[in-house]
């Protein structure tokens, strides 16, 4: 029986590209996880509560880190996009 499926012809290039884009993707996605974690982990204290203002500061980087590694896997998933490669199902 002969195989119907179409055949997909692809650079050794893309490859690279798709391998270092699937490694910073990975690696972005489990330091978003590590980071919400940290976050989920170090709850609102009471204000006037001893150490309250240096918990939300701690808060607030935790929050800028989650949103410049969210821009920074954007960006990863723009720049294989602008390549004309588009990926489904990538894991948040």
């Amino acid at each position: 029986m002969k195989n119907t499926a179409p055949t997909l012809t692809i650079s050794y290039q893309t490859i690279s590209d798709l391998a270092f884009f699937q490694e910073q993707y990975e690696r972005l996605t489990h330091e978003i996880q590590q980071v919400r974690v940290q976050l989920d982990s170090s709850p609102s204290l009471e204000p006037g509560s001893p150490r309250a203002a240096q918990r939300e500061e701690w808060r607030s980087w935790l929050q800028l880190q989650i949103k410049s590694k969210c821009k920074e896997r954007d960006t990863l998933v723009q720049g294989i996009r602008d390549k004309g490669i588009e990926v489904n199902d990538l894991p948040s």
